[in-house]
């Protein structure tokens, strides 16, 4: 038998198709008027609308205290979720070091105020990212877990507790930055990662800021979404979405096929 001949067309077969199939779970353009964002329905879901503070709008213009907007969202093994959001026009009180973050966390809330804003309480992160007010600051965050230190420190990238912060920084600084969290969850429970991203519109491409890591053991995702800190920032939410990506089933079925000739040939 001539077995690199009956390979061959499987090879061919597997380099035409596409290695995944991407699927649209939540999308929002924040198009619509200037009333709380909390209720609203995303240009793109799967049945759930956003839980969010009053300084969430739907039009992405954002109020005055901290808070948080959520979509309910539980991930399965074997996807590649990519998490993404925009934030223009970020600025801040002189020196001030307030931000807006995007991640996948546990819990929702649609009150206003410290405990709803991925640190701690009622919404926490597991795997989420900030970026400051005054972009000009090289002290923007990546982070696994809540980000609450004991000392309180924990927008300044340490270690400790249930916090494993890292900073990151795109020089020079612009006030719109896209942010994106990629969570694998192929490697099945225990073994689930992330990896952080950003790009200015300067950018062609977005620049890698943290490597891939281990999600923290006991680690809990039960929503997507955005967080603003404190009334020192402010800023407008351009875009937000939420896709997945999973093999192409077409390309496992063409490739069986292809190999039903070689296991004739055996027999």
């Amino acid at each position: 038998m001539n077995r690199p001949s009956v390979l061959l067309p499987i090879a061919i077969l597997a380099a035409a198709m596409p290695a995944s199939r991407a699927a649209t779970i939540f999308s929002d353009n924040f198009d619509g008027d200037g009333s709380d964002l909390d209720g609203a329905t995303p240009d793109v879901t799967t049945g759930v609308n956003w839980v969010a503070s009053a300084n969430f709008n739907r039009n992405g213009t954002t109020g005055d205290g901290p808070g948080s907007a959520t979509l309910a969202f539980t991930p399965a093994n074997g996807f590649t979720y990519t998490l993404d959001a925009t934030y223009g026009g970020l600025s801040a009180n002189s020196g001030d070091t307030d931000w807006f973050a995007v991640g996948f966390v546990n819990g929702q809330s649609s009150a206003s105020g410290t405990n709803e804003r991925f640190i701690t309480g009622n919404v926490v992160g597991s795997a989420w990212m900030m970026a400051r007010g005054d972009f000009n600051l090289t002290t923007n965050n990546t982070f696994l877990g809540t980000g609450q230190l004991g000392s309180g420190n924990y927008g300044l990238g340490e270690g400790g507790g249930d916090n494993t912060g890292q900073s990151w920084s795109l020089s020079p600084p612009e006030s719109t930055v896209d942010l994106r969290i990629v969570l694998d969850t192929t490697g099945g429970t225990g073994n689930w990662t992330a990896t952080w991203y950003a790009k200015r519109p300067s950018d062609g491409s977005y620049t890698l800021v943290r490597s891939t890591e281990s999600l923290l053991t006991g680690a809990t995702i039960t929503a997507v979404g955005l967080a603003r800190s404190n009334p020192g920032v402010s800023g407008t939410v351009e875009s937000f979405s939420l896709v997945s990506a999973v093999p192409e089933p077409s390309t496992v079925l063409l490739l069986a096929l292809a190999g039903i000739p070689l296991l004739r040939r055996r027999r």
